[in-house]
């Protein structure tokens, strides 16, 4: 019989350090292409995977959490996503393109009905934008980035001259609430707000 050699056995024994949170990071990895700043992007995703596996470790061996014990490192992450943009979902001062707008008075009568009141609603937004209800979109509608032609078609200048036919009304006028462009006509308001 072959001895176990006395550092291996002690690395054996102690293993549930770096190792384990070695292990837990590799189950989540960020397979992407980085084309700019990958470095950065790196060092972005490293550190957070370590935050993250550490605080599910933290959460599993704490003596009594104020919270659901989660012994899945899935649900873990779920949990902390929800919970980061539940709270700062609606602040955040970032671009955010094709959105719905600000739909969460629609639970609340009280606050709907105030919405949907055009005379107070209805403002200047200081920023040209192409009318959502011209487009025929409507709230609560997912909004997603339609590709102008098909990758593989033939583009030629006539082409060109038809999409610019086709611009859709512009308006400075919008909703205050849901911060989309309306145009300042009274059926395009009630279009989008399902008041028709």
């Amino acid at each position: 019989m072959i001895n176990i050699p006395t550092v291996a056995a002690k690395y054996n024994d102690q293993m549930n350090h770096v190792d384990r949170g070695d292990q837990l990071r590799s189950y989540y990895k960020y397979d992407h292409p980085l084309r700019r700043g990958a470095w950065q992007a790196l060092a972005w995703t490293f550190l957070l995977d370590v935050a993250l596996v550490n605080s599910y470790i933290t959460q599993l061996h704490a003596p009594q959490p104020n919270w659901k014990r989660y012994t899945n490192q899935r649900e873990w992450r779920e949990c902390i996503y929800n919970d980061l943009f539940n709270a700062y979902g609606h602040d955040s001062q970032a671009r955010q393109r094709y959105r719905a707008g600000d739909e969460r008075d629609l639970r609340e009568p009280e606050l709907q009905r105030e919405h949907v009141n055009r005379e107070i609603s209805h403002v200047n937004r200081n920023v040209k934008s192409s009318c959502l209800a011209c487009k025929g979109r409507r709230q609560g509608e997912m909004r997603a980035k339609a590709p102008e032609w098909s990758p593989l078609t033939e583009v030629s200048g006539n082409e060109k001259k038809k999409r610019k036919r086709k611009l859709r009304k512009q308006t400075w006028y919008g909703c205050r609430i849901c911060d989309v462009a309306i145009c300042n006509n009274r059926n395009c308001w009630d279009f989008y707000h399902h008041l028709i």
